[in-house]
């Protein structure tokens, strides 16, 4: 029988033009980043959050999702530097002599690997023949994340292209899922999740993991300071402050307190 059509879209690195940025934007930032979701359901949440458009198209949760895992990093990158300085220090502490150091990093420049040839498909030589899977896609990440006993054999089964694909992925032999993860992971373009560097300290290696979604993002605690602030001020309600672009939000915002506190002297 004929391999179904893969559900990973062919585009490692797409293009994003992001959504003016308002305060009703930011309370949805703020709706999708609610730590009771599972991670890959806040990453869709964010990037359709800020996104208007990916690769040419609406960004969509359903074009999200199909996005294999690199591009959705690429894009969440792309989304936390709206946020948060193109440089910035990140801290952490070392695992061997447990001081904390300091880490200056570009978040335009993370190390990224490039698509192999074929993308995103690859076929593996197995013990029942050679058999095409997909890269992971956000899909897959979702299900992987809410399945606890997930496995090699769970991943052949999902990113199988064949038309018994699970049932397959039951007779695979050790070794044939091996290679399958092995041809998975050599095809999949990605950025990359830790940054290595030395403690300045001991000078041992150290690795921080980069993640924008634990320091990227503003709390939405701010923007309930914001609206507080300018309502009391100016008497407008919420729905005109949260239309106000975000900028000229937070500059109304910081007068505000700056008057306060010149005035509490």
């Amino acid at each position: 029988m004929p391999d179904r059509a893969p559900d990973t879209l062919a585009v490692a690195f797409p293009s994003a033009l992001p959504r003016v940025l308002t305060g009703r934007v930011e309370l949805e930032l703020a709706d999708a980043l609610t730590p009771r979701l599972p991670r890959p359901q806040r990453v869709t949440a964010v990037l359709t959050a800020l996104f208007d458009r990916v690769g040419g198209e609406a960004a969509t949760p359903s074009l999200l999702w199909r996005l294999a895992t690199g591009a959705r990093a690429h894009l969440l990158l792309r989304a936390a530097r709206a946020f948060f300085p193109a440089r910035g220090w990140f801290s952490g502490r070392c695992d061997g002599c447990g001081g904390e150091y300091d880490l200056h990093l570009d978040l335009g420049q993370v190390p990224r690997s490039e698509p192999l040839e074929g993308y995103p498909l690859v076929t593996v030589q197995t013990s029942l023949g050679p058999r095409r899977f997909e890269v992971p896609n956000g899909l897959t990440e979702d299900h992987l994340s809410r399945d606890s006993t997930a496995d090699r054999r769970t991943l052949a089964g999902l990113t199988g292209l064949s038309d018994r694909a699970q049932a397959e992925a039951a007779r695979f032999t050790p070794g044939d899922l091996a290679a399958i993860e092995a041809a998975l992971d050599e095809a999949t373009p990605d950025v990359a999740e830790e940054i290595q560097s030395t403690c300045p300290d001991c000078g041992a290696g150290v690795s921080a993991r980069l993640d924008p979604l634990d320091f990227a993002f503003p709390a939405p605690d701010r923007l309930d300071r914001e609206i507080f602030l300018i309502a009391r001020c100016y008497g407008w309600d919420e729905p005109t402050i949260l239309a106000l672009p975000s900028a000229r939000r937070r500059r109304h915002a910081a007068m505000i307190a700056a008057d306060g506190r010149r005035g509490a002297r």
